[in-house]
């Protein structure tokens, strides 16, 4: 775990569950090479293998906070420790991807070209559907996040991805609208065939 992460999870925690987060965070990691040994990717040695085992975390922390607190609550803690810790990490490779001179629409599209080509992006099946100079529309047909927390029994998790990406996007470019087309809900986690990326430039 990256240290940023850990201190969005001990600030989120600590004021959920008090004094004693650090025994339930322990507990969490002790989970986490559970979570993960059940998985597929425990018996392989690649890219999608290491990114799985680093996800376990947030799915053997809903699991525990599920069983401390309920669904419903599990999820909403989840909800403040997830969403921040993928719009940071967004963030980071915003900052470090070399397109600060880049403007406009060429700005999107190499950002969105160096996500593919590192991290989860590279993990995830995208196709471009339209791009001119005021508009982008992608989709993503197989996403990793879907896969691997279907797998974990935590489906729901998804969904805070998709959340992060709301948060993420109108921020990083605000001269465009970010949406998924008639709903926000048309994404994977929610049952959909693909999700949708569409980004038009304000007037």
């Amino acid at each position: 775990m990256k240290v940023e992460e850990i201190k969005i999870m001990k600030s989120v925690l600590s004021e959920e569950i008090g004094w004693s987060w650090p025994l339930f965070l322990v507990k969490c990691l002790i989970r986490k090479s559970a979570v993960f040994k059940n998985t597929h990717w425990a018996k392989e040695n690649s890219a999608e293998s290491e990114f799985a085992k680093r996800l376990s975390i947030a799915a053997a922390t809903y699991l525990n906070l599920i069983e401390k607190s309920g669904k419903e609550k599990a999820l909403d803690i989840m909800r403040q420790i997830l969403v921040p810790i993928s719009v940071n990490e967004m963030e980071e490779n915003l900052n470090s991807s070399n397109i600060s001179d880049i403007r406009g629409i060429d700005k999107l599209s190499a950002f969105w070209d160096s996500m593919r080509k590192g991290g989860v992006g590279q993990l995830n099946q995208e196709t471009i559907i339209k791009q001119n100079s005021n508009f982008l529309h992608y989709q993503v047909t197989d996403c990793f996040f879907a896969r691997f927390y279907q797998e974990t029994g935590t489906p729901e998790l998804t969904k805070l991805f998709c959340e992060s990406d709301k948060e993420f996007w109108p921020k990083a470019f605000p001269e465009f609208q970010f949406h998924r087309g008639s709903s926000w809900e048309n994404t994977l986690a929610y049952g959909k065939d693909r999700c949708e990326f569409i980004f038009e430039k304000q007037k």
